[in-house]
């Protein structure tokens, strides 16, 4: 199983006359929030299920290892 940390990654790769400070960067990430709506393509117990165990999966934030007070999140909602 990976365990990337991006901070780290970006320290270990600097470029000629660029700096990087991990605390002074910021860092954008999307967030889809799950919508079941009622419909006839799919039964609404599975987009409910659906819905539940996306709501439940884990942050990006702590999988890429990033500092959560230099995170920006986009969101968007998604209607099934």
């Amino acid at each position: 199983m990976d365990k990337p940390d991006l901070p780290m990654a970006l320290a270990l790769c600097p470029k000629p006359g660029l700096s990087f400070e991990t605390m002074e960067t910021s860092y954008f990430l999307g967030r889809e929030t799950v919508i079941p709506q009622a419909g006839l393509d799919m039964a609404s117990w599975r987009k409910k299920l659906f819905a539940a165990m996306f709501r439940n999966s884990g942050s990006a934030v702590s999988y890429f290892r990033l500092p959560p007070n230099r995170v920006v999140e986009l969101g968007a909602q998604v209607v099934l």
